[in-house]
């Protein structure tokens, strides 16, 4: 191995030192209470040192904040795959999003939780974040195409939709539904809540 590709290995590595003690931080902490200095010292390395790989925290969250989205990016292809249709895409889509909060709930949280004002939003760093709306409001067009949710506007079909399934998604991954309705079968429960708001809009006339 050149020297040249050794450096970058071992680039690589800090990186991710940086980046996973950052997220584990940032999720029990907060953005605002996490600095540079506190990370630098979770890994036993000089405060000034870790300048070299992240200009601030912002930029280290806005990176974290990429690669949770290019996770979820990952199962959305696979949703369009696997369902051509765009309803079956849509609860399908539901679905993924609640099981993503369940399974990867730190990258969930730095997704979602974070202010929009702590990221940078253009740029590489948000890439993948407006890859995953546009596929789901894609969805959502195609789906008022079909004529099933009336005259509903693509706008109001996104954010309603959205709006439930992320409340959905906190409520389960807080355990607020297993507490509230005890013995629940929750994947019946998730696809009947899907149905509930996915039925049928007014159509003309």
């Amino acid at each position: 191995m050149s020297t040249k590709n050794r450096r970058e290995r071992e680039r690589d590595k800090m990186r991710r030192r940086i980046l996973d003690a950052a997220k584990d931080l940032f999720v029990k902490e907060g953005f605002e209470n996490v600095s540079m200095r506190r990370i630098a010292g979770v890994i036993e390395y000089s405060p000034g040192a870790i300048y070299r790989y992240f200009k601030n925290k912002r930029e280290i969250l806005s990176v974290l904040r990429e690669e949770g989205f290019a996770r979820y990016v990952e199962r959305q292809h696979e949703g369009m795959k696997r369902y051509p249709d765009p309803m079956d895409r849509m609860r399908s889509g539901g679905k993924s999003y609640i099981q993503f909060a369940l399974s990867e709930p730190e990258y969930y949280h730095l997704m979602f939780s974070t202010n929009c004002d702590q990221v940078d939003l253009d740029g590489e760093w948000a890439a993948s974040s407006m890859h995953s709306y546009t596929h789901f409001r894609n969805t959502a067009q195609e789906c008022i195409d079909t004529g099933y949710f009336g005259t509903v506007d693509v706008d109001t079909l996104v954010f309603a939709l959205w709006s439930g399934v992320h409340g959905l998604a906190h409520l389960v991954s807080t355990g607020q539904v297993d507490v509230l309705h005890d013995g629940v079968d929750m994947d019946m429960l998730v696809d009947s809540i899907l149905d509930f708001w996915m039925r049928p809009g007014k159509k003309d006339g």
